[in-house]
C-alpha cells in the first residue's frame, strides 16, 4: 500500500513558508489575543490527483488573512495579501521522499468587512504532493 502524507504535516510546512516569508504570524488556531495583521491557514481537504503511473494528491488550503482598517482603509489588507502571494511562490519542502509537484494559488475568494472594523480575505491554494511510482503487481 502506497503511504500517503499527513495533511498536518503539510499545513505545519506551509504556516512555516508564510511566517519566515511575510514576518507575520500564521495560526492553525487563533489565539484570542492574537495582534493584527496576522493570517489563519485552514486546512479544506484532499483528493487523489489522475495519474496513472504516480501516486499524487491534492491538498486544499485556505489562508485568511486579517488585517486592521485605520481609517476604513484597505491598504494593509492588500499588502498583507500581496506579501503572501510572494511567499508562497517558493515550494513548501516536505520530509522524506515527499514531493510538491504542483503549487497552484487560487486567487482571493473573498473579501470582508469584520464587525470591529477590520478587514479579513481568503485565499485558496492547492498543493499537489506525489507520494511514490505506481506498480503493477
Amino acid at each position: 500500500m502506497l503511504q500517503k502524507i499527513s495533511f498536518t504535516s503539510i499545513l505545519a510546512e506551509v504556516i512555516q513558508k508564510v511566517e519566515a516569508n511575510t514576518g507575520l504570524e500564521c495560526y492553525d488556531a487563533i489565539p484570542v489575543n492574537a495582534q493584527k495583521p496576522y493570517y489563519h491557514a485552514e486546512f479544506i481537504g484532499s483528493i487523489p490527483e489522475p495519474s496513472k503511473t504516480m501516486q499524487k494528491d491534492r491538498y486544499q488550503i485556505e489562508i485568511h488573512v486579517f488585517a486592521d482598517a485605520p481609517g476604513n482603509s484597505s491598504v494593509q489588507l492588500y499588502d498583507s495579501i500581496h506579501k503572501l502571494e510572494e511567499a508562497l511562490t517558493e515550494v513548501i519542502e516536505l520530509p522524506g521522499d515527499y514531493e510538491v509537484t504542483l503549487q497552484i494559488p487560487n486567487g482571493v475568494s473573498q473579501i470582508m468587512e469584520e464587525l470591529d472594523e477590520s478587514k479579513h480575505a481568503v485565499i485558496g491554494y492547492d498543493f499537489v504532493v506525489f507520494s511514490d511510482y505506481k506498480m503493477k503487481i
